[in-house]
């Protein structure tokens, strides 16, 4: 039986189609590959996350006992609540030298600050020119870190309670942590090593390795701890500062 050509040419043509289309490269694209942020701008980022913050929980741990100075004690640990730009409330573990170990409270709202220097001892007023901290100082230290930080380098990533960080490292002078840290003496190097959400690029937590005071042991390393950040708070006087 006898095909007739015009099924011949269609079979032809079907078939140089097929083939054409096999051997079609893919078409490009304008996609391309997204870069890892660099250590500048991890930097930068972090620096715009803390001067944002609204609040924060606040972890301060002397991991070698080196015997840091706290208020003519030996400062052991603290934990904080920040409301920004600076109210807080904090509770610090010390060593007295007269009482062994003491909880200390401090509280401060606007203008005011309160202590009780011990859980259970009456609250009095306590001069804002003594308080050790400045947590409003904390988004000056990061905003000023690009410009302060030496040898700053990222290396590596880590998981840190539940999340996904990035480590970044590197070394500042000690009396760049002078806003924070208001009592900081100068002259001596300190190295950081921190954790940054990988995603938002929050700061989670600090490694301060190194002498911050003069009285510091040259091993010293403080750990800095960040959670509940810009979660709701309500920092209030004690009651004898109102006036109860």
């Amino acid at each position: 039986m006898l095909i007739p050509r015009s099924v011949i040419a269609v079979g032809i043509i079907a078939a140089l189609s097929l083939g054409a289309a096999c051997g079609e490269e893919p078409a490009p694209t304008d996609a391309e590959p997204t870069e890892a942020p660099g250590v500048d701008e991890v930097l930068a980022a972090v620096g715009a996350n803390v001067a944002a913050m609204s609040s924060a929980k606040f972890g301060l741990v002397d991991e070698t006992e080196t015997g840091a100075p706290f208020l003519e004690m030996t400062f052991k640990s603290m934990e904080a609540v920040v409301e920004a730009p600076n109210n807080f409330e904090m509770l610090v573990e010390v060593v007295s030298p007269s009482f062994g170990f003491v909880k200390v409270e401090i509280v401060k709202v606007g203008d005011q600050a309160w202590r009780s220097l011990s859980i259970g001892v009456p609250w009095s007023p306590m001069p804002l020119d003594e308080l050790p901290f400045d947590f409003e100082g904390l988004g000056v230290v990061f905003a000023d870190l690009p410009a302060n930080i030496q040898n700053a380098a990222l290396t590596g990533q880590e998981e840190l309670r539940g999340i996904s960080t990035v480590r970044v490292e590197g070394v500042v002078e000690s009396d760049v942590l002078s806003p924070l840290l208001t009592t900081a003496d100068p002259g001596h190097d300190v190295s950081l090593l921190m954790w940054v959400d990988a995603t938002t690029h929050e700061l989670r937590q600090v490694r301060l390795a190194g002498q911050i005071y003069d009285d510091d042991g040259p091993e010293t390393t403080r750990l800095l701890t960040i959670d509940d950040i810009n979660l709701p708070v309500d920092i209030e006087l004690p009651d004898t500062a109102a006036g109860g």
